[in-house]
Formats: structure tokens, C-alpha cells, sequence
């Protein structure tokens, strides 16, 4: 009977692993074909920046909105919802419909993704192990996605390769995105939610606003994610700087988005945890290189700043910022917030920490419509600089009331 539990539990994390590598493909799918889409979409950079600010928009009040029916409403229903949602909206996207419409296609899927499944996941994939097991599970988890995220983009360039249509390519994710949602429902059990009641009831404590700690680990949070919002703009910077295929783009696009996550991760965390001894740390560390990183991006000229360098500081770039995402939170502990104002906390960084989606893309697509060709970016990577440099000032008073934290215990 226990090893038939296992085994149940085991093909639920490989399902729900296989489908968190497939239902973000749809929303960030400019992450691998940004030239097709603007090209196939008929975007401007500033068009394309606004439609992923206005979803961002719609993301981070998700977050929040989740609270309301995370408890609710069962996960069978929750997670098959959100990748159905998000196979039949990218249907809609397949006809190539106007600027508007593009729009309320991203809305929806902030909201098929990011509300419905991004949340009731984590907490679905936290149930399957106990309480000494949960760095573990979700370490495989990060692994497992990254690993599939992989095999869906090789397959994603390969059609594109023989097809040159991005049209296809978004058939091929919707597709697969409606059929991950009919096998979620068909492997989840069906858990009876629990019941509204008075306490249960979203609460929004003041005190928790007041804390000065909550919004140091929120700038953290905030300036590292601004700068991990600018990831999206390396491939592009490459593509339109040493004038290379989209293919070629699209295949070290692969190595930078999902080989560098599987493994920056778990070296961020290795890094954190043994050498620096400090999540904070580390992430002081991580913001000074990403300025050093970006200052010969933006002083050497094309000749100077040939392929292999360009190259070689994008991947430096995005192992950094990658490790940095996978961490935000980790400072919590550190700081000494009480697990009983936790959740409310993580609400509020989680609003604030992650509020770039609503502007940066629009900000830097923006730039570099204004600006054309290499200056364009080279005025991105100042900005990206700027906030470097404000992640180090906030990351300064953190690690101080880190200090002051270890001092009084």
C-alpha cells in the first residue's frame, strides 16, 4: 500500500513537472523567438514591452487574488483550468490578431498562469513530500522543469527549422498545453477543499506593512527582478549586433534560458549557503558582477566587443541573474521575520518585489525604439546598471538589519 502511494505520487510530480515546462512556453514565448514574434505580430519593441507590462500587471494582482480560492477550490480543477485556459487562449494567438487583441491574450494568460496554476502548483508539489524532504522536492522539481523545458524548445527550433512559421510554433505549445491539462486531470485526486470560514478570510495585517524588513527583502526582490526583466533583451542584442540567424540565436537562446536554469539554481544555492554563508551576500556579490558585467557591454565597440566576449558575458549574465531569482525569498529567513506574519509578508514582497513585470518591458522596449541599433541597448545595459547599483544600497541596510537581527539573539 506504501509503495503504491509512492509510486502515485511519483507519476503526479513527473506530470505536474512535465506541465510546468509547457505552461509558460505560450507567455514567454519571446524569450526564444522575439525577432519571429515582433515580425510575425507586427510589433514595435515599445508595442511588445507593453503588452508583457500590461500582463505583468494582471500577474502580480493574480498573486494576490489567489489567496481568495487557493484553498477552496481543489487543484484537479485549479491546474488542468490554468493549462487548458492557456492551450485555448494560444489557439487564439495562432491567427496573428491585432495589437489589442494581443493584449487581452496576454491578460488572459497572466491570468490562466500566473493566478490559477503558478500558485495551487507550488502548493500541490509542497504536499507531495514532508517536512524534511521539501528542499529536495522542489530542488528535482526546478530540475525536472528545466530538463523538459529543454526537450519542448529543441522540438519548438526544430519545427521552426522546417516550417520558418511562428505560427506553427504556437500550435505546437497550445496543443500540448491542453493536452497536459486533460492528463493533470486525470492523474490529481480529487481532495475535498477546505471550507470558507470567518478566519480563512484574507487578512491583511498593518503591522506587517510597518516592518522595515519586509520592505528591504521587497527592494531586493524588486531591483533583482528589474534586472532579470532585461534577460529578455540579450538574445536580441546579439542577434542585432553580430547579425547572426534566428536559428543559431534560437539554439544559444536554448543553453541561455533553460541550460544555465537547471543548473544556476542549485549553484546559487550551493554558493549561498557554503562559500558566502548568507543568501544576502551572495546576492551583493551578484549585483556588483552584473554591473562589471554590463560596463564593457556598454564602452566597447562592435569590433572590440567581439562574438565570443559578447557571447561569454550574456551567459556570465544570465547564470547570475537566473541563481538570483531562484533565491528572492531566502533572505526571509535571514532577517528573522515570525513564521506566524509569514504568509503576509511573502504577499507583500511578492507585490512589490515582483511589480517590474508591470513597467520594465514596456521601459526598456521602449529605449529601444527611441534608440535604434546598438546604442538602444547600450542605454538598456546603463539602466540595468542603475539598478545594480540600487539593489547594493537596499542589499547594504538589509544585511545590516541581518546583523543587527543575529546581534539581539
Amino acid at each position: 500500500m506504501k509503495s503504491e502511494n509512492k509510486i502515485k505520487k511519483n507519476i503526479i510530480f513527473i506530470v505536474l513537472t512535465m506541465a510546468t515546462g509547457i505552461v509558460y512556453k505560450l507567455p514567454y514565448i519571446q524569450d526564444i523567438f522575439y525577432v519571429p514574434v515582433q515580425e510575425s505580430l507586427n510589433l514595435t519593441h515599445t508595442q511588445l514591452g507593453n503588452i508583457l507590462s500590461i500582463g505583468g500587471f494582471f500577474s502580480i494582482f493574480g498573486f494576490l487574488a489567489s489567496i481568495y480560492f487557493i484553498d477552496r477550490i481543489s487543484e484537479k480543477i485549479l491546474i488542468p483550468c490554468g493549462l487548458i485556459g492557456v492551450g485555448i487562449t494560444g489557439l487564439y494567438l495562432s491567427t496573428l490578431p491585432s495589437y489589442y487583441a494581443l493584449i487581452l491574450i496576454w491578460i488572459l494568460f497572466a491570468l490562466f498562469s500566473d493566478m490559477l496554476y503558478w500558485p495551487v502548483l507550488v502548493k500541490c508539489i509542497k504536499t507531495l513530500g514532508n517536512n524534511t524532504s521539501q528542499g529536495r522536492i522542489f530542488g528535482f522539481f526546478d530540475a525536472g522543469r528545466g530538463l523538459f523545458d529543454t526537450i519542448i524548445v529543441i522540438i519548438a527550433l526544430y519545427l521552426f527549422s522546417v516550417s520558418g512559421s511562428l505560427k506553427h510554433i504556437i500550435l505546437f505549445y497550445s496543443i500540448a498545453a491542453i493536452i497536459m491539462g486533460i492528463l493533470v486531470f486525470i492523474v490529481l485526486e480529487k481532495k475535498e477543499p477546505i471550507k470558507a470560514k470567518k478566519e480563512m478570510k484574507f487578512k491583511f495585517p498593518l503591522e506587517v506593512i510597518k516592518l522595515k524588513k519586509v520592505w528591504l527583502i521587497a527592494g531586493n526582490i524588486f531591483c533583482a527582478y528589474a534586472i532579470y526583466c532585461g534577460l529578455t533583451y540579450m538574445m536580441p542584442f546579439l542577434q542585432s549586433t553580430f547579425e547572426v540567424s534566428t536559428l543559431l540565436i534560437g539554439g544559444y537562446g536554448l543553453i541561455n534560458q533553460y541550460g544555465i536554469k537547471m543548473l544556476a539554481g542549485p549553484l546559487g544555492g550551493y554558493l549561498s549557503d557554503k562559500k558566502f554563508k548568507s543568501t544576502s551576500k551572495f546576492f551583493r556579490f551578484s549585483f556588483t558582477s552584473i554591473i562589471f558585467i554590463m560596463i564593457p557591454m556598454i564602452v566597447l565597440s562592435n569590433k572590440e566587443l567581439n562574438m565570443g566576449i559578447g557571447f561569454t558575458l550574456v551567459i556570465i549574465f544570465s547564470a547570475l541573474v537566473n541563481s538570483m531569482k531562484a533565491l528572492l525569498f531566502a533572505p526571509m529567513q535571514e532577517v528573522g521575520i515570525d513564521e506566524s506574519i509569514s504568509g503576509s509578508a511573502i504577499s507583500v514582497a511578492s507585490f512589490i518585489g515582483y511589480s517590474p513585470l508591470v513597467f520594465c518591458y514596456s521601459l526598456y522596449g521602449n529605449i529601444l525604439d527611441k534608440f535604434e541599433g546598438v546604442l538602444g541597448y547600450k542605454i538598456l545595459f546603463c539602466v540595468l546598471i542603475g539598478f545594480g547599483l540600487l539593489g547594493l544600497i537596499i542589499n547594504k541596510k538589509l544585511m545590516n538589519l541581518i546583523e543587527l537581527n543575529k546581534e539581539e539573539k
